[in-house]
């Protein structure tokens, strides 16, 4: 039951993805074992919105490593259990909650035994900015340690990369490419635990780094190398072109720049507004106390496939009381319809 229940949550994340992205692109499924133990290690700027779409873009039974920070009623608690999140817990959890890792570690190498997926985002936190940031080693030790504890297993990693046009704006665009496999196994050495893990971390963040849009600067570098891209126009879909634009932009001036293309809102954005005026409101309100802005797109994405279609089986209800059937159904037709034209005809 829990693995049905899993499988209609990942179709409707499908198709609320479907609605909330202009495009969404994936390249390199065919990447994707279809059977044996697989970890997927990929870059995280979009809060939960990453582990939705690499959920939602491959066909493999998959838990997800999560940051224990969300975990925290009871409700959700229940909720994320039965989508296969699991909970990691980190210094800022308390000295006292890293005690826990060590049956998650366990429940990992089991789920890998069991020749299941796993997902992890390796950088450890997630931030807006477009680069892969340094891999901690905790990935390393939940496959060793699987290794270790099951000799005769075979380990596949496949490194992702998530690339986002806005990540914060709505609408936006996206694009998932998903690496050449790397077999654990030719990295393992019981004898040298150091070189394997280091060996290790640095083939997955070269993976990683080929496909998302690495900007290796800080600071000023980079809000400036930032600037250049869009003035521009680069690809962010596209992390190879966009890569070969930042070394151009490294090794050469560039001129004739064009000024960065801002979002434009046609007719039927409006029009979808004003169909969804009060959850729409309730939407800006809350965005004003979201203080991470990471999670800006996730919220207006949970939103978005909860409450917006929760008001229109409202609003459905009432026509049906005065009007019939028929409007009812026109309504609740027009409503999705209109949502979709307004996400995919607007200049992201």
């Amino acid at each position: 039951m829990k693995t049905i229940w899993y499988y209609i949550v990942k179709f409707y994340i499908r198709i609320g993805l479907f609605f909330y992205y202009k495009k969404l692109k994936v390249v390199g499924q065919e990447n994707i074992p279809k059977k044996g133990a697989v970890l997927f290690v990929g870059n995280h700027q979009n809060a939960l919105i990453d582990p939705l779409i690499i959920a939602a873009t491959n066909n493999r039974n998959t838990h997800f490593i999560t940051r224990a920070g969300v975990f925290k009623k009871k409700l959700i608690i229940a909720f994320f259990d039965s989508v296969q999140m699991i909970p990691i817990y980190r210094v800022r959890d308390g000295w006292t909650t890293l005690a826990k890792n060590k049956a998650i570690f366990a429940k990992c190498m089991a789920i890998l035994n069991k020749q299941k997926g796993l997902l992890i985002f390796p950088e450890g936190s997630h931030n807006l900015v477009r680069k892969v940031r340094p891999l901690s080693k905790g990935f390393t030790r939940i496959l060793f340690g699987a290794l270790e504890k099951y000799p005769s297993l075979i380990i596949h990693i496949v490194p992702v990369g998530l690339n986002y046009t806005r990540i914060t704006d709505y609408p936006s665009s996206a694009s998932i490419y998903y690496g050449k496999p790397i077999e654990v196994n030719k990295y393992w050495d019981k004898q040298d635990v150091f070189k394997s893990t280091n060996s290790l971390k640095d083939v997955v963040h070269k993976s990683m780094k080929v496909l998302t849009t690495h900007i290796d600067k800080n600071g000023d570098e980079y809000e400036k190398t930032v600037y250049k891209l869009d003035q521009l126009n680069v690809n962010y879909l596209d992390p190879i072109s966009t890569n070969e634009a930042i070394e151009k932009y490294d090794n050469h001036s560039i001129s004739g720049y064009q000024s960065p293309t801002k979002i434009k809102k046609n007719s039927f954005y409006y029009l979808f507004i004003a169909n969804s005026f009060l959850p729409w409101i309730f939407w800006k309100k809350l965005q004003k106390g979201i203080s991470e802005p990471e999670f800006i797109s996730s919220i207006r994405f949970g939103l978005g496939i909860t409450l917006f279609p929760l008001f229109y089986l409202l609003q459905s209800l009432l026509l049906k009381y005065l009007y019939g059937d028929k409007i009812a159904i026109v309504y609740v037709c027009f409503s999705l319809l209109l949502a979709l034209i307004s996400t995919k005809t607007s200049k992201d």
